[in-house]
């Protein structure tokens, strides 16, 4: 075939606009989103079947480039619909998740999802198609095809359900209109018709929870592909780059500086959280003791069972953090491992931690150099390995606080109340006293608590995170415990600093068994986890 030159200033532009026009409307969907690149592509190949098979160009045809802009349209059908109108061609071009894509596929992306449209939803478009012709408004003439479609069709594609997907939050606020509800004036309102054209409360239940599978889906494939190509990248370095890189001195350093900074950052975090809750739940103590007299009998086990309850609620509160602790360090040892191999170690960028608390739990504090919708891990939210084991850290902490919180609660409240006694104080004074006293010896180390909580289960959190960030790179490698070896690290430390160990292997401390660093799942004592301020360094293993 003709080789093409590069293509022409005004052919870009109009197929820049191709492309976006067509992204705009599909390009949500993998298998269906278009490049310039693409297209560039299917034009020269048209210009080159222009010129090398001229029997072939319909005699309407005036020009090479018409013939290729045709071509290029021809591609784009094939994209939206997922086949093409007549013969295949350009196979090789089309995105890897595409079913007719020459390309290695991920083929079967939504094969387990259900695209049946639900009883309910037809039901609704039926309705809204009824109440439309009936009253003559409500919904518009896009609405009107959405109901048609979603009534006579029993299963729905992909494309489809994202469009329709797309309308209810938009239009949430319509419910607050009159005429919304049966009874109200006006009922039903233009807003109740159109949002029976798509289906109603069933089309947007059913929509939306596949489109959050499909999204899923789509993560795990793009991964999936950044994944090998990081492998790929790091294979073309030598056998002795690879397996030496994290193992002088030097690089341990940095690494150590790195990840505590990196920890610091989401301890400063933590602590906040931590510390709220205990003040939240001394507020609740304080109520307690002004509203129960100190002498009564049961008091104490009265603000003993409001801690429990009060426990309770923090799992949902301190949850997400954890999580998203996790998932950043997964991200961090992903990146470490599998580089880019364009930037150095020592290059890594960790975000300052002076930032909104949404954002931080969304975004993390890593700053991750690929879209986070391209790396080569899913996020943990999504990984019920790894939702499982976080619930199990939060459940075994909470009773072990809880324990605490009322032991430092005995102690300030028996400690106060017989000082009272000795002082003769009755009724209100000895109740006002007591109070007082419990609530200055509480309060006092709220703070120093909040601290040692948040220190303790970030460094845990973290050193989980890389493990499972280890894992996702498919690679074999060893862990090598790593402390800060400075003048306060615990001598159990000094001594498991440097072992290196298989990836599937425990650290081993007297009996006492960990994966990684402030690991206390297995049993440790808090004396050999509290403070831990240790991480893990991977190596990759000679084969």
């Amino acid at each position: 075939m003709t080789e093409i030159k590069a293509l022409s200033a005004r052919v870009k532009t109009a197929l820049t606009k191709k492309v976006e026009d067509h992204n705009e409307k599909y390009g949500d969907d993998p298998r269906k989103r278009a490049t310039l690149g693409m297209l560039g592509a299917v034009f020269k190949r048209g210009i080159g079947a222009y010129r090398t098979n001229p029997g072939s160009v319909r005699p309407s045809v005036s020009s090479e480039d018409q013939w290729a802009y045709a071509r290029v349209n021809a591609f784009l059908y094939a994209l939206k619909n997922l086949k093409f109108r007549g013969g295949k061609f350009d196979l090789d071009l089309l995105p890897r998740a595409h079913p007719l894509s020459s390309k290695k596929s991920f083929k079967g992306l939504y094969d387990d999802l259900n695209f049946t449209i639900p009883k309910g939803a037809k039901e609704e478009a039926k309705r809204g198609l009824e109440w439309r012709k009936e009253y003559g408004r409500g919904g518009t003439s896009v609405g009107v095809n959405s109901a048609r479609y979603i009534a006579n069709n029993t299963t729905a594609g992909a494309e489809k359900v994202r469009h329709i997907a797309k309308y209810f939050p938009r239009h949430e606020v319509d419910k607050r209109a009159e005429g919304w509800r049966q009874g109200e004036d006006g009922y039903p309102s233009n807003g109740r018709i159109a949002w029976a054209l798509w289906g109603g409360e069933a089309g947007k239940v059913w929509s939306q929870k596949l489109v959050r599978a499909m999204n899923k889906r789509d993560e795990k494939a793009q991964s999936a592909k950044e994944l090998i190509r990081r492998k790929q990248l790091l294979r073309k370095e030598n056998s002795e780059y690879r397996t030496n890189r994290f193992r002088s001195e030097e690089v341990k350093d940095i690494l150590y500086k790195e990840h505590d900074r990196f920890v610091s950052n989401w301890e400063v975090v933590l602590k906040e959280v931590y510390f709220d809750l205990l003040q939240t739940q001394d507020m609740k103590i304080f109520q307690l003791l002004n509203r129960y007299a100190p002498e009564e009998l049961g008091t104490n086990g009265i603000i003993n069972q409001a801690i429990d309850r009060n426990m309770d609620k923090w799992k949902a509160a301190i949850y997400d953090y954890y999580i998203a602790i996790a998932n950043d360090f997964a991200y961090y040892e992903v990146d470490l491992l599998l580089p880019d191999l364009s930037k150095e170690i020592n290059k890594v960028s960790i975000e300052k931690a002076k930032r909104d608390k949404d954002d931080i739990l969304t975004q993390g504090f890593f700053l991750r150099l690929v879209d986070p919708s391209k790396f080569p891990l899913s996020n943990l939210r999504s990984n019920n390995d790894a939702t499982a084991y976080i619930s199990s850290l939060i459940d075994e902490m909470i009773p072990n606080m809880a324990r605490t919180s009322k032991s430092r609660f005995q102690n300030a409240y028996l400690k106060s109340l017989d000082e009272a006694i000795k002082l003769n104080y009755t009724g209100s004074r000895l109740q006002n006293y007591v109070a007082d006293q419990v609530r200055k010896v509480l309060s006092k180390k709220n703070l120093t608590r909040a601290l040692t909580i948040a220190r303790t289960e970030t460094n845990k959190v973290a050193n989980y995170g890389r493990t499972v960030g280890a894992k996702s790179t498919g690679l074999l490698y060893t862990k090598e415990w790593i402390s800060q070896r400075d003048g306060v690290v615990r001598d159990a430390h000094i001594i498991l600093d440097g072992t290196e160990i298989d990836e599937n292997s425990l650290f081993d401390y007297d009996g006492m068994k960990l994966d990684y660093p402030g690991d206390s799942s297995l049993g440790a004592t808090p004396d050999m986890t509290v403070n831990c301020r240790c991480f893990l360094n991977y190596n990759e293993k000679r084969i």
